[in-house]
């Protein structure tokens, strides 16, 4: 059974450029590493995570208007949670409901404050961050993350930030098990040519 649903969220080209001045400022003055501006991928990665804290709040307001508690609340069983973020979805899980859930985010720059909302979740015990991308097969396997080993598939505004969302859809079709459920919530990709780029730096 597959469940989609489909908001529109109107992007601001100005947090966007925020995002990528915040994270250009944590790297040279905050974490003392001027070096890492001339790392494309480590750049990236800061950038999409300041962009993403600074949004997540809006984000998780937006969400209960739209009813993604609810839709957060059904899944079951052993989850797979894409780009989890900084974890606007960890307190709507059941957890009368869940019996393990493993969290793809390969943005790194998120997962302090992930953690952080996992604990106050109190999931800590059952939630496994995953840091790497779907694409990333052999380090996934070391995790337990294989073909037909989940109940449910969880993806709430992910795909607005890959480039091939039908390869993605078929991947992740193929995670779940026979009968499994498909949990997926989406924007779209923005229109300005500055959010569309930072959406552009996930790293799915």
């Amino acid at each position: 059974m597959v469940r989609s649903r489909l908001a529109i969220i109107q992007d601001d080209p100005l947090k966007s450029l925020l995002g990528a001045i915040l994270a250009a400022f944590d790297i040279v003055f905050m974490k003392r590493r001027p070096q890492d501006l001339l790392n494309l991928a480590k750049f990236s990665d800061q950038a999409f995570g300041s962009f993403w804290l600074m949004m997540a709040p809006k984000l998780a307001e937006m969400e209960v208007e739209k009813g993604v508690p609810a839709l957060v609340g059904s899944a079951t069983g052993t989850i797979i949670e894409i780009g989890p973020g900084s974890g606007n979805q960890v307190s709507r899980y059941d957890r009368s409901k869940v019996t393990k859930i493993y969290g793809i985010e390969p943005t790194t720059s998120l997962h302090p404050k992930l953690r952080e909302n996992i604990k106050k979740a109190g999931l800590s015990d059952i939630y496994t961050i995953v840091p790497c991308a779907l694409q990333d097969v052999e380090t996934l396997r070391k995790y337990g993350v294989d073909k037909e080993a989940f109940d449910t598939v969880l993806s709430v505004q992910v795909f607005c930030s890959v480039p091939n969302p039908k390869e993605m859809a078929a991947a992740l079709w193929g995670l779940l098990k026979p009968g499994g459920t498909m949990i997926i919530y989406e924007h779209v990709k923005s229109g300005d040519y500055i959010s569309s780029k930072v959406q552009g730096m996930s790293m799915f």
